[in-house]
């Protein structure tokens, strides 16, 4: 009786293990069937290429600081696609035009192809439309000066630097390795307010000093950020981090990272890890940059302090005013100007009523006036 309870025991153990192996074997077949389609990109366009995930297939893409295009697409069993495929690739020049340029199929290599901007500015904005089988497939890249291979080489640098797994910094935003920086990035929910600190082998805040950060972000619609060190206000460093604004209703699908400290770049994509391929679909993670905070209460006080010490108005006007009729009337004015005050940032408004107090007019007659006043009065 013993060895059956021991032997089903056993069976289960068997049986535990064996559902162990058979997910880790689902999980391995799925690693592998990644890094073949990684393979395969880069057999093809090249190391170091950058691959966005479809939810069709996935498009691999080369593109060098001359500006010339070269990517591969692949569809779900990671087999290059060669025919029914084309593409537009879309930028905007120095002066803010939008421009086109083909991606067209080389049938030797199997590769769509264009030639783009020169890549001159810290991130420059490519969009790109693929058809596939008649299906457009389109995106957004932020790519640095160097191309996609300085954005790949920067993330296998950043790699060896990893920070601990859902890190917060300091002010509970998203930390960043950015070339030799560690930046600290937070957005605010409520006023789209974004700031970026720099932050010490500790994590604290440190001066930015001549750092100049250009942030790429994939929302709702593309957008291209430069960020402005913060002035000195109260209780805060001229310096103490950079700020701008970002137009985002939710989280953003990719948030690129530009650093340029004197002659020296970095750049970063939020959550890329280099050879694997990145989800740009419908159901992708999002970049978690968003967070609710107390700036603008904060902005609210300073605002409500400043403008209480430079506008106490309190207005008094004395008007006196006097008359004479004919008949040696006389009347007095006294008129009391309205008394505001203004208590920034709301505003309150008294207004009293003008006190005007007017004494009766008085008469005097002359004796003879009055006789002759009863002599008619008694003629009746």
């Amino acid at each position: 009786m013993k060895i059956t309870k021991l032997s089903g025991a056993f069976a289960l153990l068997l049986i535990a293990a064996a559902a162990a192996c058979g997910k880790g074997e689902e999980q391995q077949v799925e690693a592998n069937a990644t890094a073949e389609v990684t393979a395969t990109a880069e057999s093809a366009i090249g190391e170091g290429a950058y691959i966005e995930e479809h939810e069709s297939g996935k498009a691999a893409f080369n593109v060098a600081a001359d500006g010339s295009v070269k990517a591969a697409v692949t569809g779900p069993d990671g087999e290059l696609i060669r025919e029914d495929i084309g593409g537009t690739l879309l930028w905007k020049d120095a002066s803010g035009e939008e421009k086109t340029a083909p991606l067209t199929l080389d049938a030797k290599t199997g590769l769509l192809v264009a030639a783009g901007p020169k890549l001159e500015a810290d991130l420059t904005q490519l969009g790109y439309t693929l058809n596939v089988a008649g299906k457009p497939w389109s995106g957004t890249l932020h790519v640095p000066a160097g191309g996609t291979a300085e954005l790949y080489a920067n993330a296998k640098g950043a790699a060896d630097l990893a920070l601990p797994e859902g890190k917060l910094g300091p002010h509970g935003g998203r930390i960043e390795i950015v070339g030799d920086d560690r930046l600290e990035l937070l957005v605010d929910e409520a006023t789209g307010e974004v700031r970026v600190y720099v932050l010490d082998v500790d994590l604290k805040p440190v001066d930015i000093g001549e750092r100049k950060v250009t942030l790429g972000v994939v929302a709702d619609a593309p957008q291209v950020v430069v960020l402005a060190p913060v002035a000195a206000t109260a209780g805060v460093a001229a310096g103490a981090y950079l700020t701008g604004k970002l137009a985002l209703a939710a989280d953003p699908l990719k948030v690129t990272v530009a650093v340029r400290n004197g002659a020296r770049s970095a750049v970063a994509l939020c959550g890329y890890r280099p050879g694997v391929a990145f989800a740009v679909h419908a159901h992708a993670p999002r970049v978690k940059v968003r967070v609710k905070t107390d700036w603008h209460a904060h902005a609210h006080a300073h605002a409500h302090a400043d403008l209480k010490a430079k506008a106490h108005i309190d207005p008094k006007v004395h008007v006196h005013a006097a008359s004479g009729a004919k008949a040696n009337a006389k009347a007095q004015v006294h008129v009391k100007a309205p008394s505001v005050r203004v208590t920034p940032p709301s505003v309150n408004v008294q207004i009293k009523a003008p006190n005007i107090s007017i004494p009766k007019p008085s008469f005097k007659a002359s004796a003879s006036a009055r006789a002759s006043a009863g002599a008619k009065v008694g003629t009746h």
